[in-house]
C-alpha cells in the first residue's frame, strides 16, 4: 500500500509533495556523481562510498512511496554513517590507513583490512577539517539511539508498528535529513574527484533545490 493511502488529508499531500521533490533532487545528484570521476586511492574509496550512501538514500525514499517506513527508518542509520566515511576519506583519513583499507587479505573471511573508525572519531576529523561540516554531522549524530532501535528492533521499532500510522511529521523530518545528507555526499564526491570544474554545480544544486531541504536551517556545505 502506497503512503499516501496510509496518511489522510493535508498531512498527505505534503508528504507526497516532499516524496515528489525529493526524487527530483536524487536524479540531479546521481547525475553530479557520475560526472564525479576520482583519480586517486583516497578518491576512488570516498567515491565508492558516495555511492553506498546514494543507494541507501535512494532506498528510503522508495520504501517510503510503497509505506513500508519501518524499514525505511533503519536505513537512516546506514545512510549517514556511509556520508560520514565518504567524507572522512575525502578529506580526513591517514595515508597509512588508506593503504591499510587496499591491502589484500590473505586469509579468507570476512574480516576488515583495517582497524575501523568510530563515527564519534570521524565526527570529530571532519570538525577539525570543515567546521561547519562536522558541526551539521555531530547534530544529526544525536539521534544515533534511534537509529539503533529501528536497526536493531527495539522500542522505536515496536511502537512504529503498533501506530496505525507512523506520524507524518517524523517522516518528512527524516527526508528532509535525508536530503540534506544527499547534499554533503554530492560536496564529498567533488572533492573526491578533484575537479574544480564541478564546484559550480554544487551552488546550482543548493539553489535549484532549496525547496526540499531542512526548513529550520540553511546548509552550507561547501568543504
Amino acid at each position: 500500500m502506497a503512503v499516501k493511502d496510509q496518511i489522510s488529508g493535508d498531512d498527505a499531500g505534503r508528504l507526497a509533495d516532499l516524496l515528489e521533490v525529493s526524487e527530483a533532487f536524487d536524479e540531479d545528484v546521481s547525475k553530479l556523481l557520475s560526472k564525479c570521476q576520482p583519480r586517486t586511492k583516497r578518491g576512488v574509496i570516498a567515491s565508492a562510498l558516495c555511492g553506498t550512501a546514494f543507494e541507501h538514500a535512494a532506498s528510503q525514499r522508495l520504501l517510503m512511496e510503497v509505506g513500508l517506513t519501518g524499514t525505511a527508518m533503519a536505513l537512516c542509520r546506514l545512510h549517514f554513517e556511509a556520508v560520514v566515511r565518504a567524507t572522512w576519506t575525502a578529506q580526513c583519513a591517514h595515508s597509512e590507513w588508506l593503504d591499510k583499507f587496499t591491502t589484500p587479505i590473505e586469509r579468507a573471511g570476512h574480516k576488515e583490512p583495517a582497524n575501523p573508525v568510530s563515527i564519534n572519531s570521524m565526527i570529530k576529523h571532519i570538525t577539525a577539517a570543515v567546521p561547519h561540516v562536522g558541526a551539521e554531522y555531530a547534530l544529526l549524530n544525536q539521534t544515533i539511539p534511534a537509529m539503533h532501535s529501528f536497526v536493531h528492533s527495539g522500542a522505536q521499532a515496536v511502537v512504529h508498528a503498533l501506530l496505525p500510522t507512523y506520524p507524518t511529521d517524523k517522516l518528512m523530518a527524516v527526508l528532509w535529513n535525508r536530503n540534506l545528507l544527499q547534499l554533503y555526499i554530492s560536496n564529498a564526491a567533488i572533492v573526491a574527484a578533484e575537479d574544480d570544474l564541478l564546484r559550480p554545480r554544487m551552488r546550482l544544486l543548493q539553489e535549484k533545490h532549496a525547496g526540499c531541504m531542512p526548513p529550520t536551517r540553511k546548509s552550507n556545505s561547501h568543504a
